[in-house]
């Protein structure tokens, strides 16, 4: 900072500070401080450079370099070539322009039709005089455009359109083979059909209001004993009514029957022996000799009409 002690009359701290306002950049206050050089931004636009002239020299090299930099571009007017010019270099082409002078009136009566009072012939399509050929004409057609693929033209043509006529799926009806054919080159088949005659014409009609009727009669069975004497009957076969037992007791051989050892045998606590004392029921075994009380009166010898003790009356 720059010390002003000349133009400031203050002292002390108030002078300091008087003096610390003072910027050493820019302009100076004091003529005995040199001013220094300062730099600003340009306000000029950059297209005002490329303009300014320096030397023949520097402008070729910035056409050069620029490509022509310095032209006016789509914003010049380019002078008509047609017309009168206005370079004396350039000669004026002639022109044409309508005339000023006054037609003639057309109150004039003449014995040529004027305009839209006659009706010329047209020169396309048929001619009314000879002496004109009648142009070919071209119309359009009002065929549909299915027409068109049907016209043959090549066997290769026919083949892009296989399948384009033909129904789509479940869309038609096709012929049963069973029956009459339609088609000649299909061989029909025999058929065969239910009579139209009427029913129960015949001789048996009387004999059948006689009979039962379905489910009225009783059909004889087949199996079993058979009623009629012209059919056989056929054997039969049942069940046996006879126990089980009995069939273990029929004799086939002495090897079948060890088979059935014991079974006839009674099981414990079962069994009822024959007791070996006193009178024995086998035949085989001996009857051992045995006791008893004997059952006649004693003393029957001594007996008296003498009454006992207590029995009479003394």
């Amino acid at each position: 900072m720059v010390v002003d002690t000349m133009r400031s009359g203050a002292t002390g701290k108030d002078k300091w500070q008087a003096k610390s306002l003072r910027s050493t950049f820019g302009n100076q206050c004091m003529s005995q401080l040199p001013t220094s050089p300062s730099c600003g931004f340009g306000s000029a636009i950059r297209e005002a450079t490329d303009r300014t002239y320096v030397s023949p020299d520097v402008d070729r090299a910035n056409c050069r370099s620029r490509g022509g930099n310095n032209s006016q571009g789509a914003i010049y007017k380019v002078q008509n070539s047609l017309g009168p010019q206005s370079l004396s270099t350039l000669p004026s082409s002639p022109v044409s322009g309508f005339g000023t002078a006054k037609r003639p009136s057309m109150a004039t009566k003449s014995g040529v039709p004027g305009p839209g009072a006659y009706k010329l012939k047209n020169t396309v399509g048929d001619q009314f005089e000879s002496t004109k050929s009648n142009t070919p004409k071209l119309k359009f057609g009002t065929a549909l455009r299915e027409a068109s693929e049907k016209i043959f033209i090549s066997t290769d043509h026919e083949k892009s359109g296989y399948g384009k006529e033909s129904p789509g799926p479940s869309a038609y009806n096709l012929s049963g083979g069973m029956g009459r054919q339609v088609l000649s080159d299909h061989e029909s088949l025999p058929s065969w059909q239910m009579g139209t005659d009427k029913r129960f014409q015949y001789d048996f009609i009387k004999r059948t209001q006689g009979m039962p009727g379905p489910g009225q009669y009783k059909i004889g069975s087949s199996s079993g004993k058979q009623v009629f004497s012209t059919k056989k009957s056929a054997p039969t076969i049942n069940f046996g009514s006879s126990t089980r037992d009995s069939v273990k007791k029929m004799f086939i051989s002495v090897d079948h029957e060890k088979s059935n050892y014991g079974e006839c045998s009674p099981g414990p606590t079962t069994a009822n022996p024959s007791k070996g004392m006193g009178a024995q029921q086998l035949s085989t075994n001996e009857s051992a000799p045995r006791w008893g009380f004997g059952s006649g009166k004693r003393l029957s010898g001594y007996a008296t009409d003498t009454p006992g003790p207590g029995e009479y009356y003394a």
